[in-house]
């Protein structure tokens, strides 16, 4: 496992230690009866921002298919990407809904400025002729093979 692997996982666990945190805060709040809706919204934004970084960890430690750490960290970010600007605006389900899919879009924007320098040092300067435009639709495999030179 490499230095990116290893980063992937220490934010995991830091955000696995932001949700304990705010899941431990919930019940002293409940047990003196001060309870708000803005220490739930904390607990549902701490775990969408958790399990960005677990579809990370899940990549490079092989659920499935291992993959490397920028490959991982560009897929999960593609994902991020879709769900800020395909998902779906909530009509019907009631606040709650509401709430989770806003700590859900949440989650996703965290994630995306967290790994921003990240993925731009990841983008290789790719042959404009080799490649199509729209670097950001391609799979991470083959932002490399047009970096080296290779056409998809």
């Amino acid at each position: 496992m490499g230095r990116l692997e290893d980063q992937a996982v220490r934010h995991a666990n830091t955000a696995r230690w932001e949700l304990s945190e705010a899941l431990n805060r919930i019940a002293f709040l409940d047990e003196e009866g001060t309870l708000h809706d803005k220490d739930l919204a904390r607990i549902a934004y701490a775990y969408q921002r958790l399990s960005w970084w677990q579809q990370v960890t899940d990549l490079t430690h092989g659920r499935e298919d291992t993959v490397d750490g920028g490959t991982a960290v560009l897929t999960v970010r593609r994902r991020a990407q879709e769900v800020l600007i395909n998902s779906r605006p909530v009509s019907n389900g009631g606040l709650f809904a509401l709430a989770m899919a806003e700590s859900r879009r949440g989650g996703a924007r965290a994630f995306l400025d967290a790994t921003d320098k990240l993925a731009e040092a990841l983008a290789l300067p790719v042959d404009q002729e080799a490649c199509p435009a729209d670097i950001g639709t391609l799979e991470a495999a083959t932002v490399r093979d047009c970096a080296n030179g290779h056409r998809p």
